[in-house]
Order: structure tokens, then C-alpha cells, then sequence
């Protein structure tokens, strides 16, 4: 067995496990297969995120990062990212702010918070990175780590987000009345 960087990176947390093996499917050449493992050692966890609130609001202000909601019961996970973390968390904290949400569409995450309380999630900040940057590097941990609270496989997109009824026929009104407004007057 031979451990291997991907390709093009240093990175400690991406590698490959090659095993040499025979395949005597098509050919019985000697070849080599893949398995792919990933681990992540996170900058900085939260163990609580319900005690440790205070500290994560005001450690992470106006910093931009990609941070994983681990839930200690199941440890199923969520990636998300943010332009300004200390605000997105505030809205993890809220609990109207989640059932506004809830009312609107489905949010795993939210679901599970509500479920099992904060208390029951730590929070990973696997990095911080520029703004500009957020959107390729939560898609690479989602793509490598897999999280299962993410609805929308792809990052910055609401791909597979399910709309309640009640909201698909309000964008239905909104958009008749910006006919009325913008078209007929």
C-alpha cells in the first residue's frame, strides 16, 4: 500500500490510499486501484455550540469562512459558508429566524437544530478564506466530506431545495403584480 498526494497538492488533508492489485476483467495486466479517504482536521471547533455561542458570534465577526455543523448524536454534518460568519450564525441562533425559514421551504439542518438543540452540534471552521473564494471551497468539502444535511448538493445554488406550495404561488403573485406595474401602466 503507498500513500499518495493528489495530484498537484500538498495538502495533508486530501490523499489517496493505492492499493496494487490484479484485474482479470478485460486484460490481465497488473493495475492500480484507487480508494479514495478524506479527513479534515479542523482550524477550530466548538465542541457546544449552544454553550459556546458568545465565543463563536464574537471570534468569527467579519470573517469569511466554511464552517460544518457535526451532530454529536448521529454525527451527520452540514458545510455552509459565509461573507460575514458572526451574522450567519445569528441566524442558526434564532429560533424564529428557523421556523421563518421552515415555513418557506425545507432546510435539514434547521430540522435537525431543532431536534436534537444546539447543544447536541459542535461547529468546525475548516477555513477562512477571501469572499471571493467561498463559493469553490465549500463545494470542495461538500464534494470530499459529503455532508448528509446538505439539501443542495452544489454550492451557492438551491438545486434540490424543495419549495412549499404556499411560496411557489406567492412568487406567482409577485410576479403578476410586477406585470400589472411595469407592463400594463
Amino acid at each position: 500500500m503507498t500513500l499518495y498526494n493528489t495530484k498537484g497538492s500538498n495538502n495533508q488533508y486530501s490523499k489517496y490510499l493505492c492499493i496494487n492489485t490484479s484485474i482479470y476483467i478485460l486484460s490481465r495486466n497488473t493495475s492500480k486501484i484507487c480508494i479514495r479517504y478524506f479527513t479534515v482536521k479542523p482550524l477550530i471547533t466548538y465542541k457546544n455550540s449552544s454553550l459556546n455561542k458568545s465565543n463563536i458570534l464574537k471570534e468569527n465577526k467579519g470573517k469569511s469562512n466554511i464552517y460544518r455543523w457535526v451532530n454529536k448524536i448521529n454525527n451527520k454534518s452540514y458545510i455552509g459558508s459565509s461573507k460575514s460568519l458572526s451574522k450567519r450564525f445569528g441566524v442558526y441562533f434564532s429560533l424564529s429566524s428557523f421556523k421563518k425559514s421552515l415555513r418557506k421551504g425545507s432546510s435539514a439542518i434547521y430540522s435537525a437544530i431543532l431536534k436534537h438543540d444546539h447543544s447536541n452540534f459542535s461547529i468546525d471552521i475548516l477555513e477562512y478564506c477571501e469572499s471571493n473564494l467561498l463559493i469553490s471551497r465549500e463545494q470542495y468539502y461538500i464534494d470530499n466530506i459529503k455532508p448528509e444535511y446538505n439539501i443542495c448538493k452544489l454550492a451557492g445554488s438551491s438545486l434540490g431545495f424543495k419549495h412549499l406550495e404556499a411560496t411557489k404561488q406567492d412568487w406567482v403573485l409577485i410576479k403578476l403584480a410586477y406585470y400589472i406595474i411595469y407592463c400594463l401602466v
